[in-house]
């Protein structure tokens, strides 16, 4: 499962990849994003005008397994992704998003921020819903889609983030898009040779903190 990401990149960076048209909410510079925190999303709105918008990292109920990662395996099979899928899709702006491995003799996992090389922003396929609270204010929320990792990273990180391509996220992105045999072709996920995966500090564990450091390398220990 996919519980952290970094977002780094500028906000000119992510309008320009993203074609942006309309810019309500854009946060950057969140180095340690944790489930139920609020960040930017882009998606169409209802005049199907491309706009970059806040939304929780969680869909509800939050304690769902499909909450924060919806797995690409079984998207047919689930009803309640039907509507989302052809109507709700969303890009999810990604700098790098974190696993644990085992080094060592080091008594814990160590956290481990996982990019993909000369790619300082990602767009990552997601679902994404909205509601009125009790209050009558609109919730928004989003799931980021996932699949199984493979070769030597899928010993220690047994998911990974659908990173989509140009032609991807214009297809993931178009509402006129709605056959998911047309979209399935785009949810195929990285290799591990792709990415590259380096030791960063086991703060991130801690969700309240935010810091550079989170994504800044480490040696760890391995005596």
């Amino acid at each position: 499962m996919i519980e952290r990401y970094s977002i780094t990149a500028d906000v000119g960076d992510m309008v320009e990849a993203f074609q942006i048209k309309k810019l309500l909410h854009c946060y950057t510079n969140r180095f340690n994003i944790a489930p139920t925190q609020t960040v930017s999303i882009v998606m169409n709105d209802k005049w199907e005008q491309r706009t970059m918008h806040d939304a929780r990292w969680g869909l509800f109920p939050f304690w769902a397994k499909d909450s924060i990662n919806a797995d690409t395996a079984t998207l047919s099979d689930k009803r309640f992704f039907d509507r989302m899928l052809r109507r709700q899709r969303c890009v999810v702006p990604c700098s790098g998003f974190f696993g644990w491995q085992q080094f060592g003799r080091e008594k814990e996992p160590r956290a481990m921020h996982i990019v993909v090389p000369q790619q300082r922003l990602l767009g990552v396929a997601g679902f994404y819903d909205e509601w009125r609270n009790y209050s009558g204010e609109l919730v928004r929320a989003f799931t980021m889609l996932t699949a199984s990792s493979s070769g030597a990273m899928s010993q220690w990180q047994p998911r990974v983030p659908i990173v989509l391509d140009e032609e991807g996220l214009e297809d993931w992105l178009n509402p006129r898009v709605q056959d998911y045999r047309s979209l399935r072709k785009h949810l195929e996920p990285l290799e591990s040779y792709q990415m590259r995966a380096y030791p960063v500090t086991n703060a991130i564990g801690d969700e309240a903190y935010e810091s550079p450091d989170c994504i800044r390398e480490i040696r760890p220990d391995f005596a």
